[in-house]
């Protein structure tokens, strides 16, 4: 296990310490069990097999902990594929690969409109855009992304209304009481059901996007993306906490 590495259980990650930046992996523990969430390598350490060591290093931890394993994150489950030794951590059937198929229901403010979401969100955290900030009247949005297939409209569907500042949101909302409900990315081929509206879901937020428009600080540990990351077609750029 690296010299640097450690178990933050603060800020419920485990941490890679490289001469200063840190590369993490977050979590959630309960009774003999943990789930891997979201693995993050800031830009100034890549090409350095860091997210290697730090996926190595972090299974070798769960082993060390006699904690069995279940897996959200696609670069601990892309990690598992090339190495399989660590296959025996995963909690029941051992399948690295599968989602969670829980559901939940969204709504506007009147009940008009209702959406259901499937699986588990691809990306969950707070949104810190000017547009999102107008649109919501709020200084942050608290975001989940969910691929389209997972987000099915149950009931009003002709009570939805669309409106599109620019080609890469189009945020939807109920016509009779002005409701929000979520808005589609296409270019990220995403839809953002807002986490505040489903009912049941747990917020697990792992990141701060747009943080350059901030109105607010938020020193919560989670990093702070000037726009988005790299994966979401963003710069990758991020700020200080």
């Amino acid at each position: 296990m690296p010299e640097a590495f450690r178990d933050n259980e603060e800020r419920e990650r485990f941490e890679l310490d490289v001469d200063g930046p840190i590369a993490f992996v977050t979590y959630r523990k309960t009774d003999g069990a943990i789930t891997l969430v979201h693995t993050e390598v800031p830009p100034e350490l890549g090409g350095r097999g860091i997210g290697s060591r730090l996926g190595r290093a972090t299974l070798d931890a769960v082993r060390a902990q006699g904690r069995t394993l279940s897996v959200e994150c696609d670069f601990i489950r892309n990690f598992m594929r090339k190495d399989p030794a660590y296959n025996d951590l995963l909690a029941d059937d051992g399948d690295a690969h599968a989602e969670p198929q829980v559901s939940y229901r969204a709504g506007c403010f009147c009940g008009a409109v209702e959406v259901e979401v499937t699986g588990k969100a691809m990306f969950s955290g707070y949104c810190h855009c000017a547009d999102c900030q107008a649109w919501s009247a709020a200084p942050i949005n608290a975001f989940s992304l969910w691929k389209s297939d997972s987000v099915r409209i149950t009931k009003g569907e002709a009570e939805l209304g669309t409106f599109n500042k620019t080609e890469h949101s189009y945020r939807k909302f109920c016509k009779r009481c002005g409701g929000h409900v979520m808005t589609e990315h296409p270019r990220m081929r995403l839809i953002d059901v807002y986490a505040n509206v489903l009912k049941g879901y747990q917020h697990q937020p792992t990141l701060h996007a747009n943080y350059v428009s901030k109105m607010v600080s938020v020193r919560d540990g989670l990093p702070k993306y000037a726009d988005l990351p790299a994966e979401l077609g963003g710069s990758g750029e991020m700020l200080p906490d």
